[in-house]
């Protein structure tokens, strides 16, 4: 087991303390799980690095890596639901999960047909990470710290699921090929 195998098994772990210090539903707890999320966000970035730095990049580590994204972003979202189950925040939550799941149903489609993955993250992509992470970390300190913030929160989720709308369609029209 590599260190940056290692990493990225630290972010499918640092779920369940986020999962956990939310159920509380305590402004300090919240706290704690933002600490434990970003954390957890930070991984995303360590474990490549330190993979492409110890030259020890593998298809196991960049699978691990696609699935511990999808993890922690969807059992997260899925969990705030729990505890914030409008539609106004429910919808935009469905969008952004099925989303990660047709991108990675498509993903092991292609690779099946081409033999290889040859996604590369795109400037949408990485844009669309960065506000799932700002909506999901406003999410989970918004109860108990006023409407604003929860309005804010909103707001992110929804521009978060905008953007990965946009995200699926500029990957399905890259991968149109793969469908005729």
């Amino acid at each position: 087991m590599t260190l940056a195998n290692l990493i990225t098994f630290s972010r499918i772990f640092l779920i369940i303390p986020v999962i956990y210090l939310t159920s509380l539903e305590k402004v300090e707890f919240n706290f704690l799980a933002l600490i434990c999320f970003l954390l957890a966000g930070l991984t995303d970035y360590l474990d490549g690095y330190v993979a492409r730095k110890t030259n020890t990049e593998s298809s196991l580590g960049a699978l691990l890596d696609l699935l511990a994204d999808k993890l922690l972003v969807c059992l997260t979202l899925v969990w705030l639901i729990t505890l914030n189950n409008s539609l106004i925040f429910v919808i935009p939550v469905l969008i952004i999960v099925l989303r990660e799941l047709s991108i990675s149903s498509i993903r092991q489609y292609i690779v099946e047909i081409d033999g290889i993955n040859n996604l590369e993250v795109s400037y949408v992509g990485k844009s669309k990470t960065t506000i799932q992470f700002i909506a999901i970390s406003l999410a989970i300190i918004a109860p108990g710290m006023g409407l604003y913030l929860s309005i804010l929160s909103i707001i992110f989720l929804w521009l978060a699921s905008l953007i990965s709308v946009i995200s699926l369609y500029k990957y399905l029209v890259t991968w149109n090929k793969f469908f005729n």
